[in-house]
């Protein structure tokens, strides 16, 4: 069971902030959501056969090979470049 104190610690823990009743609302949202994934996992799976695919591979186009810009051509019009390439600030 989720508790009020551990949505607190996610939200510390996420570097968020909450009021009393957005807590209260996760809560009871998790809670749910725990609840129905017990009554999934209570679920008799035994004849159901296991898929890994949903679309039948039949339907996924050809991979075809084209002809694409060259390098020059695709960093032509950058702001910046460096070594052959695009120059982008650094994100952290």
């Amino acid at each position: 069971m989720i508790t009020e104190k551990d949505v607190k610690h996610i939200a510390s823990l996420s570097k968020l902030e909450f009021n009393e009743a957005e807590i209260e609302g996760f809560v009871s949202d998790l809670n749910n959501i725990v609840d129905y994934v017990n009554t999934l996992a209570k679920v008799n799976t035994d004849d159901v056969k296991e898929i890994s695919n949903l679309t039948p591979l039949k339907e996924l186009r050809k991979d075809e090979i084209k002809q694409s810009l060259s390098q020059e051509e695709a960093i032509m019009n950058a702001p910046k470049q460096k070594d052959g390439g695009f120059s982008v600030p650094k994100v952290v």
